[in-house]
């Protein structure tokens, strides 16, 4: 299980947003492929994925925070996700 955090953006440490995810709950991803919007004070960002699996959405976008948060996990296999899911 990987973890998805906000990241950090150069040298901003303030909270950011999450503006929006792209891939649905329990959606497929590949590494690389793009996974969430976050804002910060002065950007707006596109973050991509940084391993294979199946996408477990913790936060709903507007969600203010700070970096590091976590805001959902990537399960390696569709059976930890079913498990996450029904958690």
């Amino acid at each position: 299980m990987f973890e998805v955090i906000l990241p950090k953006t150069g040298i901003y440490e303030g909270d950011v947003t999450l503006i929006e995810w792209l891939v649905d709950e329990g959606g497929e991803v590949l590494a690389g492929d793009p996974l969430f919007l976050m804002e910060s004070e002065k950007i707006e960002m596109e973050v991509e994925a940084d391993t294979d699996g199946w996408l477990h959405r913790i936060a709903e976008p507007g969600l203010e925070a700070p970096i590091g948060t976590r805001i959902g996990v990537i399960a390696e296999t569709a059976e930890e996700l079913a498990e996450l899911s029904g958690a």
